[in-house]
């Protein structure tokens, strides 16, 4: 499990399978979160310019709708 954090403040938590970063490649590499390992974690990075824009607009998309 990860914590998601904004200006210090634990927003949300995301579990095993989730995509995230989708954000930050679309602007430039802004961050605008902070992700804390709240169990052991293991991560895959896939970079940016191997997935579409298309494909990251969506999963932007799909994030605010779910937040």
């Amino acid at each position: 499990m990860l914590g998601v954090e904004v200006d210090g403040e634990q927003i949300a938590e995301m579990g095993p399978g989730t995509m995230l970063g989708e954000r930050a490649s679309l602007e430039g590499g802004v961050r605008t979160a902070t992700l804390r390992a709240l169990t052991p974690c293991r991560v895959a990075v896939i970079p940016s310019e191997l997935v579409g824009e298309p494909e990251l607009a969506t999963l932007a998309a799909d994030r605010r709708r779910e937040g």
